[in-house]
C-alpha cells in the first residue's frame, strides 16, 4: 500500500468493530463498503491498545477537538518530525490568547515549501521560523542562513497555498545581508 493510500484511510477514518467473534475493519469512505477481518497479530495489539482509547474517549483527561483551532506548537512538532535531519531552529509567541482559526493542510504545507526551497541542492542551511499570535493574525518570520530560498522557485504550488490562506507574504532582502520572508495570516474567523 502507498504512502497516499495510508493518509487517505486516516484523513478519511476507519472503525473497528467486534462481529461473531473476530474484529473487523472498514472504511469511513461512502464509496468503500468493504469489511476486512483484522489479523489475530493486530487483533491482539488493538485490544491491548483498548483501554488507552477508552481513557482517550471517557477518561478525566480527555480533550475536546476543536476541528478550527490550529495548534501552532504541535504544527511545529510535525514539521521537526518531517525534516528530521534539517538544522530547524522554531518559535513560537503564544501571548495573544485568542485561538488561531486556520486549516491545518495549507499552512503545513507553506511550511513545507518554504523548507524544501531552502535544502534544494547541496546546502544545509539553518533554518529559522518565528511565529507569534498578534491581532489574530500568525506572523511568521523565516529565514535560512544560507539565503538559499528563492521567492522565484517556489512555484505556482506555493503561490496557490498563498492564496488558500490569505497570506501576506513579503521577502525581503537588502544588501549583503541575509533574506528572510516575512509572512501574515489571518486568522480565518475575520
Amino acid at each position: 500500500m502507498g504512502a497516499k493510500q495510508e493518509t487517505e484511510i486516516f484523513r478519511k477514518g476507519i472503525w473497528i468493530k467486534e462481529q461473531q467473534g473476530v474484529l473487523t475493519v472498514g472504511s469511513l469512505d461512502k464509496e468503500n463498503t468493504d469489511v476486512m477481518v483484522v489479523s489475530d497479530e493486530l487483533s491482539a495489539k488493538l485490544q491491548a491498545f483498548e483501554s488507552d482509547m477508552i481513557e482517550a474517549l471517557y477518561g478525566e483527561n480527555r480533550e475536546t477537538f476543536q476541528p478550527g483551532i490550529l495548534d501552532i506548537e504541535r504544527l511545529f512538532k510535525q514539521l521537526e518530525n518531517r525534516f528530521e535531519d534539517v538544522r530547524l531552529h522554531l518559535s513560537f509567541d503564544k501571548s495573544d490568547e485568542n485561538p488561531f482559526i486556520c486549516d491545518y493542510d495549507p499552512l503545513f504545507s507553506l511550511f513545507e515549501k518554504l523548507i524544501l526551497s531552502s535544502i534544494s541542492g547541496n546546502s544545509n542551511p539553518v533554518i529559522h521560523i518565528n511565529a507569534s499570535l498578534v491581532q489574530d493574525h500568525l506572523c511568521i518570520i523565516y529565514r535560512d542562513s544560507e539565503s538559499v530560498s528563492n521567492p522565484s522557485d517556489l512555484g505556482p504550488d506555493f503561490f496557490l497555498i498563498k492564496n488558500r490562506l490569505g497570506a501576506g507574504i513579503e521577502y525581503n532582502k537588502a544588501e549583503k545581508q541575509e533574506g528572510y520572508y516575512d509572512i501574515t495570516i489571518p486568522s480565518a474567523d475575520h
